[in-house]
């Protein structure tokens, strides 16, 4: 398969379900194969029910061997000799692309019925590689984290945000025995929960004109709530000491797509730090959680491209 395991296993026209290789066939791969050591830097490692079959212990060895790979390579991409600057933009990066991994992956999941029934092959190999992933994306925020703004999520948050998986068993992932070595972290104190939605530029006029033009096309809030209110909000330097609700009236679908299009535009405005807020009410009267924003998460929600062309006014 080309490209990187994480995406070629799940993908849509040449994933693991075009595979129809015989038990036999995975016998002679396996002959002749090399495991890779563990990383010596790793954090975690993933405890995962043993393949029973040659096809469940291949597939299950490439996505170690990638795993791995992969958490070795933290060292190369933080070098001891790298500006905060670079560390930062070095762990944006990596985090898109487990974030890339992590979507496509419950896409496959969703797509293909993929269940815990790990009598079936696809199902085991799939699992895993959801296990392996979510250790790469807890990895990164346990050795950099600090080189973040963003709040860190724990792995069940992690399971919970992308695959909406609230009993995800976290035994299956845990702190590896082994030392590890990592790059000097900055001396920092303990990070305290963010009561604010960091809205990134002094501009705060055209996030008026947005939100108003947003109320206008989509509905935005119920009349129990202002467009002024909404940006006070967004902009308060502590949002615990804000004295009134927001009350939406737009499907949660719609407002789910909003806080991800104005998500690039906060240092924490999120499904998280949304619930954490306490600040945001539904259609129905009920506070807005983060489970209903990830679980109302669709790509093409109503007026999908009016949405775009309105935020995109904020770039």
């Amino acid at each position: 398969m080309k490209g990187s395991m994480f995406s070629s296993l799940v993908y849509i026209t040449n994933g693991l379900h075009r595979d129809n290789r015989k038990e036999k066939d995975f016998k002679h791969l396996l002959s002749d194969f090399k495991l890779n050591p563990k990383a010596n830097n790793a954090v975690f490692k993933v405890n995962f029910k043993k393949p029973l079959n040659a096809k469940k212990e291949y597939y299950q060895k490439l996505i170690f061997n990638e795993t791995e790979k992969t958490v070795v390579s933290f060292v190369k991409e933080f070098p001891e000799n790298a500006t905060v600057p670079e560390n930062k933009y070095s762990f944006t990066i990596l985090l898109n692309k487990f974030d890339k991994y992590l979507n496509d992956i419950a896409n496959y999941i969703n797509n293909r019925a993929i269940t815990a029934d790990f009598n079936i092959d696809d199902n085991y190999i799939i699992n895993y590689l959801k296990v392996s992933v979510i250790r790469l994306y807890a990895e990164l925020q346990e050795q950099y984290g600090q080189f973040s703004e963003d709040s860190k999520f724990t792995i069940l948050e992690i399971a919970e945000k992308y695959f909406n998986d609230t009993t995800f068993d976290i035994n299956q992932i845990e702190k590896a025995n082994t030392k590890k070595t990592v790059t000097k972290k900055e001396p920092r104190v303990t990070a305290k929960p963010k009561t604010s939605f960091g809205y990134k530029s002094k501009d705060t006029s055209t996030l008026l004109t947005v939100l108003k033009q947003l109320n206008l096309k989509i509905d935005l809030l119920d009349n129990r709530s202002t467009v002024e209110q909404f940006q006070e909000l967004l902009l308060s330097k502590d949002f615990t000491v804000v004295d009134f609700q927001i009350y939406l009236q737009c499907e949660t679908t719609q407002f789910s797509y909003v806080v991800k299009k104005l998500k690039p535009f906060f240092n924490s405005f999120n499904p998280t730090s949304i619930e954490r807020s306490g600040k945001f009410r539904t259609k129905t009267d009920t506070s807005l959680r983060a489970n209903n924003l990830h679980k109302n998460k669709v790509h093409n929600p109503k007026e999908k491209e009016e949405i775009d062309k309105i935020i995109q006014q904020l770039q």
